[in-house]
């Protein structure tokens, strides 16, 4: 389940080591600040002048912050400090340097809520973990080319990767990718290079850029405005795009068959077009069928250039073990609209996947079954109990708890794990559970919730300081945002729906597997409703487990946040991916 707010952690740090008789070298240091469960990497770099003045910068990976610039910085025999001026809750960082010189602990404050963190110097070699963009760019004729840049969003930054093609005679066409948030890429509107003044839009995003081309062609300095903001942003000409290393992405050659298919769903009267695997030999093959978490996602559910559905496809297709894996609604080669279907009807969509695979020879009619992940967890068994078409079900960090208590555990622990307070987490959730209410009221219209959901925006930004909703990733624009989406069908239904009622009516076997680090499906609350679950069901072979270590993506992870995911290398976990193939060759 995805977050109603995409929450940025807000820190500002303030650090102080005492010294028995060394400082701490000048360098690169590593480290994490201890939150509630689990640890936040911190980098911090310090360097002294000739003049013995240190200054320093810090990097907060999963959190997109790169090279922010501390002041205050104190060294002495006291102690270091450094502080990151501007951010909200006045943090502080005091700490001490131990007999080696080696590492620095301490307690970090903010806000009035402490909590210890510790460093250790870098080894010889070792580099930050987020790639850095070059000082200067190389020099070239025009705009047409790779272009990196850096956008500052106080307290984080983001590597914007521009591509442009094209001539000022042909006419232009580019692209641009926000490679820490691992957006897809984004096709711009409109591109024109006019004597030297490169501009460009993307309407999805609603944002633009004007600039203009250095003498030399190795920079673009301008503007790029979004949403009422304007912000500074150079671009620098780069040889070649950074690319964010994926080594689990398949490569070919495929010991196995793929197919572009297209099926009908006859309740909904839509098509949806999906890939077809068969794995070499003559058959017929166990199957299985892939359906994506929450939000609209194409076959391979892709996610911040990564492609868990294609990777997990591949090593089962490589075991013997054939797939099928389709777009949501309304992506990609798929007809419909996913924000106005319900869990039912998303349902249907797997039920019209079966009969699609009855036609098939290649595929054991007695061996069908569905690999649902987050939401798709649940469409599982929902498809299973309104028809008896599925043999078995693996579901991947699946909801097993009321959506909307999960919904407002995810949101607590997303600003759990950012360092907020648990006063101003107690206060958020009782705004949050009025909010539900009246989300899953059926006498509101959606006109009439989408007034109701405006009012009460102002209920809120007086109960809350500047500094709060700034600690909790408050904006205008997300507000608005996520108003579009709570009062869709997709979404006020879902709020509605408590799994146990489909999990208590299976009948077929079931492997449930949850992730011991995933924020957004507590994993000890909902496993424990699966157990409980499945025993009322009666299941012989059910199964659940809880993968120490993991996010909910079943990656091997540090906090688990969101913001993780793209900066992990692994897709997923390839201990699971073993187990999931197991289990279904032994069904």
């Amino acid at each position: 389940m995805k977050t109603m707010l995409r929450i940025l952690l807000v820190l500002s740090v303030a650090l102080t080591t005492s010294l028995s008789a060394a400082l701490p070298e000048a360098g690169l240091w590593k480290g994490k600040i201890n939150i509630p469960g689990s640890g936040l990497p911190i980098e911090v770099t310090l360097s002294e002048s000739e003049s013995g003045e240190w200054s320093g910068t810090i990097d907060i990976p999963a959190q997109n912050l790169r090279g922010f610039t501390l002041s205050e910085v104190k060294v002495s025999d006291e102690g270091v400090g450094f502080a990151m001026q501007g951010v909200p809750g006045k943090p502080t960082f005091f700490g001490k340097l131990d007999a080696t010189g080696n590492s620095i602990e301490g307690d970090f404050s903010q806000g009035g809520q402490k909590l210890t963190f510790s460093l250790a110097k870098a080894v010889e070699g070792e580099t930050a973990a987020i790639q850095a963009v070059p000082e200067k760019g190389i020099p070239g004729e025009g705009v047409t080319g790779d272009w990196l840049g850096v956008l500052s969003v106080p307290p984080v930054s983001l590597r914007l990767a521009v591509q442009v093609s094209g001539s000022a005679s042909e006419g232009f066409s580019g692209s641009l990718v926000s490679l820490d948030q691992g957006s897809t890429k984004l096709d711009m509107d409109s591109v024109a290079d006019s004597d030297g003044v490169f501009t460009f839009t993307i309407n999805r995003v609603g944002g633009s850029f004007t600039g203009e081309l250095s003498s030399d062609g190795s920079e673009i300095v301008g503007e790029w405005t979004q949403g009422g903001h304007t912000r500074p942003l150079t671009f620098l000409r780069v040889a070649e795009q950074v690319t964010l290393k994926r080594p689990q992405e398949p490569k070919g050659p495929f010991p196995y068959d793929e197919r572009e298919v297209a099926f009908r769903n006859e309740v909904a009267d839509i098509s949806l077009g999906g890939t077809f695997v068969i794995p070499e030999g003559d058959g017929p093959f166990r199957t299985v069928i892939f359906f994506t978490g929450s939000g609209a996602q194409d076959r391979d559910e892709s996610l911040m250039e990564h492609r868990p559905f294609a990777v997990l496809a591949d090593a089962l297709a490589r075991r013997g073990i054939a797939s099928l894996r389709f777009d949501d609604r309304g992506v990609g080669k798929s007809e419909g609209n996913l924000m106005e279907a319900s869990v039912e009807d998303l349902a249907y969509d797997a039920i019209a996947a079966v009969r699609f695979l009855e036609g098939q020879r290649e595929v054991d009619q007695d061996a069908i079954g569905m690999i649902g992940h987050s939401e798709g967890g649940l469409v599982g068994p929902v498809a299973s109990t309104l028809e008896e078409q599925l043999d078995f079900l693996v579901l991947l960090a699946p909801p097993a708890e009321a959506l909307d208590k999960l919904l407002t555990r995810q949101g607590s622990a997303a600003l759990r794990l950012k360092g907020v307070s648990e006063e101003i987490i107690a206060r958020v959730e009782v705004a949050s559970a009025l909010d539900m209410t009246l989300i899953k009221d059926r006498s509101l219209d959606r006109e009439a919730l989408l007034a109701v959901l405006e009012d009460r925006k102002n209920d809120f930004l007086e109960d809350f300081s500047e500094t709060e909703l700034a600690a909790i990733g408050y904006t205008h624009e997300l507000y608005e945002q996520n108003i579009k989406v709570v009062t869709t069908r997709w979404f006020r239904e879902l709020m509605r729906v408590d799994p146990a009622a489909y999990l208590e009516k299976l009948k077929v076997p079931t492997f449930a597997l949850f992730a011991e680090k995933d924020f957004q499906v507590d994993a000890q609350v909902n496993a424990e409703i699966m157990r409980t679950s499945l025993e009322k069901a009666g299941l012989i072979e059910a199964k659940v487990l809880v993968r120490s270590g993991l996010n909910h993506l079943f990656q091997n992870c540090e906090t688990g946040v969101l913001e993780e995911y793209g900066l992990i290398e692994e897709t997923f976990d390839p201990a699971t991916i073993v187990m999931i193939g197991d289990w279904v060759l032994e069904r």
